[in-house]
């Protein structure tokens, strides 16, 4: 089974305790209570309050600190978190650049989710580091939505075709203060980050994240020479695409696959953009008048 925008919490909960009993309502209720008189924070649905215990390890202190991370991210960096539509203009180019899917291994249990990346078309004029980032977050809503919580989250980038034309363009302060989000804001459990074809420019980029994430971020992240095959050593070959030695379909069909699926739940985003931008106009506009 999966969810939809319109599944009822009652029925989220129940499958989701099916998964996780340690999920309980009470402490669910209790992580609201904790924040409703945050007035920095926007209204947040009980499905995401339940993501969020969850990728804290049911610790409420935890997640409760965690929530008010996240979204602090979110007014630091709007134009990554609030203005998510699927059919803009960027996001079509980065959809035609890259090759960004989810594996099929989605259920409603809770083994591990792929997500894989590699590039379509390696020109650096059509790639945009701010428009992946926008990508990556409407994947991680997406897939809370559509399949709820899960052990971990594997991320698997091919770097194949990456060169120092695409990290010229890095926007450092963005970049910084995302992976800064990793590390302090998910709602969702990330387990590992897999590089595969890891050459000079990988090494290029990595000496960049190593100034600026935590040694616990850095420890997910596995490089894999060019031409190895030792990725099979932690994913199956059935869990990735058969252009890097899987035994699944296509990169492309997974590609068009989430596209889709983003398209299909777009009024989703646009109505969370809305929620975002008033709550953070309404922040905004209390600070003017504490600076007065």
């Amino acid at each position: 089974m999966t969810y939809s925008s319109s599944t009822p919490f009652s029925e989220y909960l129940r499958i989701e305790q099916s998964k996780y009993p340690e999920l309980t309502f009470d402490d669910i209720q209790k992580l609201k209570e904790s924040l409703e008189d945050d007035d920095n924070l926007p209204p947040i649905s009980d499905k995401k309050y339940l993501a969020f215990l969850h990728s804290c390890n049911f610790d409420l202190e935890l997640a409760k600190k965690t929530i008010q991370r996240c979204y602090r991210f979110h007014f630091r960096i709007p134009q990554v978190f609030c203005e998510l539509d699927p059919l803009d203009e960027d996001i079509e180019l980065t959809y035609n650049c890259l090759s960004i899917g989810q594996m099929p291994t989605v259920n409603t249990d809770k083994t591990d989710r792929v997500l894989f990346m590699m590039f379509q078309d390696t020109n650096h004029e059509m790639f945009e580091y701010l428009s992946l980032f926008k990508y990556l977050v409407m994947w991680m809503n997406y897939t809370l939505l559509k399949y709820g919580t899960c052990d971990g989250m594997v991320i698997v980038v091919d770097s194949k075709g990456l060169n120092w034309r695409h990290i010229v363009k890095i926007p450092i302060g963005i970049a910084s203060k995302m992976l800064k989000f990793l590390e302090v804001g998910l709602p969702v459990r990330l387990k590992a980050v897999h590089v595969l074809n890891a050459g000079s420019a990988t090494q290029m980029i990595m000496k960049m994240v190593t100034r600026f994430a935590n040694q616990e971020l850095l420890e997910k992240i596995t490089l894999h020479p060019v031409g190895s095959k030792d990725i099979f050593n932690y994913i199956s070959r059935n869990e990735l695409p058969a252009e890097v030695g899987g035994s699944g379909k296509s990169h492309s069909f997974f590609n068009d696959e989430l596209y889709n699926d983003l398209v299909d739940i777009r009024d989703d985003f646009l109505e969370q953009n809305e929620v975002l931008n008033n709550q953070m106009m309404y922040v905004n506009h209390r600070l003017e008048q504490d600076d007065e």
